[in-house]
């Protein structure tokens, strides 16, 4: 029997590996382990991708076996997925250890990851993709009735650019939107530390919070939407809503306070009113708000 309670045990095991160099290297390591299983999983959509562009554009009497061997292929996609489920897991769990929050991660999110994983994997499918036996006509060996290609053929031709080109635009999509979004978490973490230092802290009521279905629970976060009500101090009460990514279990339930800062001398500006939906009274676990 355990003479130390386990979640105080866990925490100050999370303590300790707060920006450390185990938590930062073990983030590295298993980021590139998900990049390289979303890597495999790359190739092996390239491999069904080949597959299935021959069969398009050459004609029913040639040849249909794509460059990549069907074994090859159908091995890569569930070798990947498995391998990307499992280091992906593992990296956002370091990630959270070494940056002391879960709801956000250093350096890469998992999606970004991924992506630019699948485009590295489609690329270097490329070089084994199985060559036309030509270009603009389905070639018939057998009865030499040869039949130009239609828009459909040429667009699986052409996948050799467009479908690289779309992992590709979505992986730096995700980056950039990624920076954004670094860009305005800073903005907002620098203004509630500002408010907890100036403005009023005050304990808000959950007035509204979802339920979460069975499978949603079994989720690793849950993106939610929360209204507090809290009194500004000029006898008016106030209501604002706020959208958190949180542990299904962390998710306060209507009735339930949570920390809200204010500017009390511009109570109705939503723009200078943040809600901590943890309960955590560091500036960054505060998130922005908007009128309910």
């Amino acid at each position: 029997m355990s003479l130390t309670d386990p979640k105080t045990a866990a925490a100050e095991r999370d303590r300790k590996l707060l920006g450390s160099p185990r938590a930062l290297t073990a983030t590295i390591l298993w980021g590139l382990a998900g990049f390289a299983a979303a890597a495999i999983v790359g190739f092996g959509i390239g491999g069904f991708f080949d597959q299935v562009r021959i069969v398009s554009i050459n004609s029913v009497f040639s040849t249909w076996d794509g460059g990549i061997p069907v074994a090859v292929r159908s091995t890569a996609l569930p070798v990947g997925i498995i391998g990307s489920i499992i280091t992906m897991g593992a990296y956002s769990a370091w990630n959270h250890r070494y940056t002391g929050r879960r709801t956000y991660y250093a350096f890469l999110g998992p999606a970004s990851i991924v992506l630019l994983g699948l485009a590295t994997g489609v690329l270097l499918s490329l070089p084994m993709w199985a060559t036309p036996d030509a270009v603009g006509v389905a070639v018939d060996p057998v009865f030499h009735e040869d039949e130009a290609w239609g828009v459909g053929a040429w667009i699986m031709y052409a996948g050799i650019w467009w479908l690289p080109g779309i992992f590709i635009a979505l992986g730096l999509t995700s980056i950039i939107g990624r920076l954004r979004a670094q860009r305005f978490r800073r903005r907002n973490t620098d203004l509630a530390a500002e408010l907890l230092a100036s403005g009023r802290l005050v304990d808000a009521e959950v007035t509204s919070s979802p339920l979460l279905s069975a499978e949603a629970m079994t989720a690793s976060r849950a993106a939610v939407s929360l209204t507090f009500a809290f009194d500004d101090g000029q006898g008016s009460r106030r209501w604002v809503t706020c959208l958190a990514l949180l542990p299904p279990r962390e998710v306060p339930a209507e009735g339930e306070t949570r920390p809200l800062v204010f500017d009390p001398r511009t109570p109705a500006n939503a723009k200078r009113i943040f809600v901590s939906p943890t309960g955590d009274l560091e500036p960054s676990a505060f998130v922005a708000v908007r009128a309910a």
